[in-house]
């Protein structure tokens, strides 16, 4: 499927910014773009052992791929004892609101006491981007729609809204 081409080499790429600059010394760079901190996206689950549960993710970061014309916005948190980290990707780089399809949609992997599991989310959902900020802006909106677990096919109803800090475009 074309969702997990586009959506996982634009995944690694934000994730390798994230890590790279979540890891730098705050002194080398205090403020702006590596700001991962200045993220945040607040989510409602419902499904999959979730019943109504909020959650805020707080570190994250946004990225344009230049190559793939995609946006990848990756944020990471726990909710009680599993680690998430959830992404929202589509194409091109301005605000508009998209129906999610192969190209377009969210993902979200949850790691625990329980495993591991991935929710993919391309058929049945909806990302308004409501800012889309130059470099060191924020890139902000909302989504909801439906994931689906890779393995066992449970569903997951997600809601929220999120903002993250854009970092540098990706070749």
């Amino acid at each position: 499927m074309k969702i997990f081409n586009s959506m996982f080499l634009s995944t690694i790429a934000i994730l390798i910014i994230v890590l790279f600059v979540s890891c730098s010394d705050k002194k080398e760079n205090p403020v702006g773009p590596g700001d991962v901190t200045g993220a945040q996206a607040t989510i409602t689950l419902n499904g999959a052992g979730y019943t109504n549960k909020s959650a805020t993710l707080s570190t994250g970061a946004a990225g344009y791929s230049i190559s793939d014309t995609t946006t990848a916005i990756v944020f990471s948190g726990k909710i009680d004892s599993d680690t998430l980290t959830f992404t929202i990707i589509f194409k091109g780089n301005q605000a508009r609101t998209i129906a999610w399809n192969y190209d377009e949609g969210a993902m979200l992997f949850k790691y625990g006491t329980t495993g591991q599991s991935s929710f993919i989310g391309y058929e049945q959902g909806t990302t308004t981007v409501t800012s889309y900020g130059a470099v060191g802006n924020k890139i902000e909106g909302s989504i909801v729609g439906k994931l689906v677990e890779a393995s066992t096919l449970a569903e997951l109803n997600i809601s929220g809204n999120f903002s993250a800090v854009r970092v540098p475009d990706i070749q």
